[in-house]
C-alpha cells in the first residue's frame, strides 16, 4: 500500500498540443499521431455538431488523456468508464482501453456531453445559480443523454445483431433511463435519436433536450408509446422480425 501511496504521488511528465479548438495535455508516453488523429476526429465535429444541436460549444475545450487508468481514475473518480466529461470546456480519457478504431468515436462522444450541458447551460438565467442548476440537470434523462452522443459519435448498433429487439422484447424508455438495469442505452441510443429526428426533425429534439427530455409536452406521448414507436420505426427499417 505504501508503495502503491508513493507512485500515487510522482508527477506525470506531460506533453501539450494546440488546434483551433482544443488543447491536449497527454502523458509523454502516448504516441503523439495518435493525439494529432484525436485532434483531427474533435476539430472536424466542433462545428458540424454545433450545427445539429444548435449550440456553439466551448471557445477552448481541455482535452486530458492518460496513459494508465489509475491516473485517470485519480484525476475523475470514475474508475469504470474510459472518458467523461467535467464541465462545458474539459474531458477526460484512459489511453488503454481504446480499439484503434474507437479513438475518434470516444472522444466525439465525450464532447457532444460537453455541448449538450453547454445548451442547458445557456438557456439558464444569468448569473448561473450553480446549485441550482446542479440539482436541475440531475433529473436530465439518461436516455437522451446517452443517445445524444451514441449518435452523433456514430456509434451504431445494427438492431438485427440485439437478439431482444428481433424477439420484439425492446426496452421501454424506463429501462433506458436506469443504468443499474443495464447499458442497452449504449446499442440502442443511435436508433432513438435517428427516430426522433426522422419523425420529428431537428427543432423538436433541440426542444426536447431543453425541455429535460419532457416526451408528453413536446411530442404528444407517453414514454410507452414514446417506446412502442420507436420500436416499429426500426423494425420496419431495419426488417427486424
Amino acid at each position: 500500500m505504501l508503495v502503491l501511496s508513493i507512485v500515487a504521488h510522482i508527477p506525470e511528465n506531460r506533453k501539450e498540443a494546440k488546434t483551433t479548438h482544443f488543447t491536449f495535455l497527454f502523458s509523454s508516453s502516448i504516441d503523439a499521431s495518435s493525439i494529432f488523429e484525436l485532434s483531427k476526429a474533435l476539430e472536424h465535429s466542433y462545428s458540424r455538431v454545433s450545427a445539429d444541436l444548435n449550440t456553439i460549444p466551448a471557445e477552448n475545450i481541455e482535452v486530458n488523456v492518460y496513459a494508465q487508468r489509475w491516473r485517470y481514475v485519480k484525476a475523475t473518480g470514475h474508475f469504470k468508464a474510459s472518458g467523461n466529461v467535467e464541465g462545458v470546456s474539459k474531458l477526460h480519457f484512459v489511453e488503454d482501453t481504446w480499439l484503434d478504431t474507437e479513438i475518434s468515436k470516444t472522444a466525439i462522444h465525450e464532447f457532444v456531453h460537453a455541448v449538450v450541458l453547454k445548451l442547458l447551460i445557456d438557456q439558464e438565467p444569468k448569473p448561473l445559480n450553480v446549485k441550482k442548476f446542479d440539482d436541475k440537470f440531475a433529473t436530465f434523462p439518461i436516455w437522451l443523454w446517452e443517445g445524444l452522443s451514441v449518435y452523433e459519435a456514430g456509434q451504431f448498433y445494427e438492431p438485427k445483431t440485439l437478439a431482444y429487439l428481433n424477439s420484439g422484447k425492446y426496452p421501454e424508455v424506463s429501462e433506458l433511463n436506469n443504468r443499474s438495469k443495464g447499458q442497452k442505452i449504449y446499442s440502442c441510443g443511435y436508433t432513438l435519436i435517428e427516430y426522433i429526428l426522422a419523425e420529428y426533425g431537428k427543432d423538436k429534439l433541440i426542444t426536447l433536450i431543453a425541455s429535460y427530455g419532457d416526451l408528453q409536452n413536446v411530442l404528444g406521448l407517453t414514454e410507452e408509446e414514446f417506446s412502442s414507436n420507436w420500436y416499429h420505426f426500426i423494425k420496419n427499417k431495419y426488417n427486424l422480425k
